[in-house]
């Protein structure tokens, strides 16, 4: 009688060294953490912007206050990365602080109000209460320019610009530099006033 057999597969197992286990796992990690990673660097040059921003922005000179204060309302992650930025730095001879607020009211002194994400319900009621105030309001929400806003960053192909509404800023009486404006995407202006 015969049996014929199956020829037997062999496994071969590759020797991994501890280095090479090392970088698998690290590169595990990494490719885990890479969207944290995209988002920490964003913030990072988010809050180069809002600090640039100030160079570029003339104030009303009643409305100058001893130091040039770069707001956050709500709760958003740029803090730690303006914080960072802003650390023994000066605008118009003014030094830079930057502060953290929860109550849109207690922002209205602030040279530079950037609207956190964990505001997107309230952005009408915000951008309401810093009405009157000179403060520049920036933010990346959603259609933040259309609720009043009047800078609003922007992902385009995969590069942070950002939008400018003049309307906005002239109401607030603050005037913008025309290189500031040059490397906006795009520039809003109020239409021309009626002559009844």
């Amino acid at each position: 009688m015969h049996i014929s057999r199956q020829p037997t597969r062999t496994h071969t197992v590759i020797p991994i060294s501890r280095m090479q286990w090392l970088v698998i796992v690290l590169l595990s990690f990494a490719s885990a953490n890479l969207s944290a990673q995209v988002r920490a660097a964003e913030d990072d040059v988010k809050a180069a912007y809002l600090f640039n921003f100030g160079k570029f922005v003339r104030y009303p000179a009643d409305q100058l206050p001893s130091s040039f204060d770069i707001c956050v309302l709500g709760r958003d992650p740029i803090q730690h990365s303006l914080e960072a930025i802003a650390l023994n730095e000066r605008v118009d001879d003014r030094p830079v602080r930057v502060r953290q607020f929860d109550n849109p009211p207690d922002a209205r002194a602030c040279a530079i109000v950037y609207i956190g994400a964990s505001e997107a319900a309230r952005v009408d009621k915000d951008i309401a209460a810093l009405q009157g105030s000179t403060a520049l309001t920036v933010s990346d929400l959603p259609k933040f320019i259309e609720h009043g806003g009047m800078i609003q960053f922007l992902l385009q192909s995969n590069k942070l610009r950002f939008g400018v509404d003049l309307g906005s800023t002239m109401h607030a009486r603050l005037s913008l530099s025309s290189e500031l404006l040059k490397v906006a995407v795009f520039v809003h202006t109020p239409p021309p006033q009626e002559t009844p």
